[in-house]
């Protein structure tokens, strides 16, 4: 299943849209539509009150996007490139290829955030105002105000000083600057970070106990969300300390098992995938590599069929996001598997296979040097 759709290119940089996020645009414009413009404009009737969220909560999502957009802009100014922009179930998130190479960039990209949001929150107050001395209709002076009020609060909420959020990032940039070791910075803010996120999950029951169930739900999605982002960011940081300067060919699998490319997928069940039991095997024709072929393609073949179906007819043929060299750092080359979909590349010299790498194998070398440094 494809987890997010693609939705427009702004400055070069693809926006795209995760399933999650029709959840949570579904949840605000229910809270809109049955609590809060109904108190703002009671003598309107249920339909405007719905017509009133839908509006309010694209202009939201269009909100927190500039907001990414801020960074990304900076980021690129910054010579750090931008693989994209995904809008999710709490906003969404700026995909970058590296992280920051000192504290001044990570400074600069954390603050251009916040400052969007206050901006944003800014043009809506004078908007408001424009709007009430032109005699506008009151519905669209309360979406004006509904608009102010969320820019102010997604300002003023990641200024809070716990990694991920901008808050946590800037204080990330003014520990690295002082200690000058970005994983000590990166520890620290991240611990600050989580405490936060416990104490949203606690105020969140407390408000399930006392009754108000939305607020409570999404004070402990929030939270929960901020803990894992925490947790996640961390463990980055460490990765690319812990792992920068190791070159693939050092852990690689060398003794590579490979199947022939006319083997009827019967066979290579019984013969490798139940033998061996790795999840993919390359495929090779006369000592030419043709490509790679994954548990998951024979499941998609019927079953009565695998006596007549070859292994080249449905593997995934060699490209660049399959091989990689053995001069590749390991850091590069996790990227690589995160993005070919396989969990697997296949090590070429020469034209010919020497080794292969997974996801596990450099998770288990992370592993392994965190352990013995610390």
């Amino acid at each position: 299943m494809k987890k997010n759709f693609h939705l427009a290119t702004l400055f070069n940089i693809p926006i795209e849209i995760n399933y999650s996020w029709f959840i949570i645009l579904g949840l605000i414009v229910f809270s809109l539509a049955q609590g809060y413009f109904p108190y703002t404009d009671p003598e309107l009737d249920i339909s405007a009150h719905w017509l009133m969220a839908f509006i309010s909560a694209l202009l939201l999502f269009a909100s927190l996007l500039a907001h990414e957009l801020s960074h990304s802009v900076v980021a690129a100014r910054n010579k750090l490139p931008i693989h994209g922009i995904t809008l999710f179930v709490f906003g969404g998130v700026a995909h970058l290829e590296k992280e920051p190479a000192s504290p001044d960039v990570e400074f600069k990209m954390a603050l251009a955030g916040p400052l969007m949001s206050f901006t944003l929150a800014l043009a809506f107050f004078g908007l408001a105002k424009v709007f009430g001395w032109l005699g506008i209709p009151k519905p669209f002076i309360s979406i004006t105000n509904y608009l102010l009020l969320l820019n102010l609060v997604v300002g003023i909420f990641n200024l809070i000083p716990g990694f991920p959020l901008d808050g946590g990032r800037i204080l990330r940039a003014a520990l690295w600057n002082f200690y000058q070791d970005v994983r000590k910075a990166t520890a620290i803010a991240s611990a600050l970070g989580k405490a936060f996120a416990f104490l949203l999950i606690a105020v969140g029951f407390l408000e399930l106990i006392t009754g108000s169930l939305i607020s409570g739900i999404w004070l402990i999605f929030i939270g929960l969300f901020l803990q894992e982002a925490a947790d996640t960011s961390y463990r980055q940081v460490a990765m690319k300390k812990l792992l920068s300067g190791i070159r693939v060919g050092s852990f690689m699998t060398k003794n590579v098992i490979t199947v022939p490319a006319d083997i009827p997928l019967d066979r290579l069940i019984d013969e490798f995938f139940f033998k061996y039991r790795h999840a993919s095997f390359p495929v090779i024709e006369e000592d030419k590599l043709l490509g790679l072929i994954t548990l998951h393609d024979v499941k998609d073949i019927p079953r009565e069929k695998w006596g007549e179906t070859a292994a080249k007819t449905i593997m995934a043929p060699i490209n660049k996001k399959l091989i990689t060299s053995k001069e590749t750092d390991a850091l590069d080359a996790l990227a690589k598997l995160a993005g070919n979909g396989i969990g697997r590349l296949l090590v070429i010299e020469d034209q010919k296979l020497i080794g292969i790498v997974s996801q596990r194998d450099i998770m288990r070398l992370f592993q392994f040097k965190a352990e013995i440094e610390g």
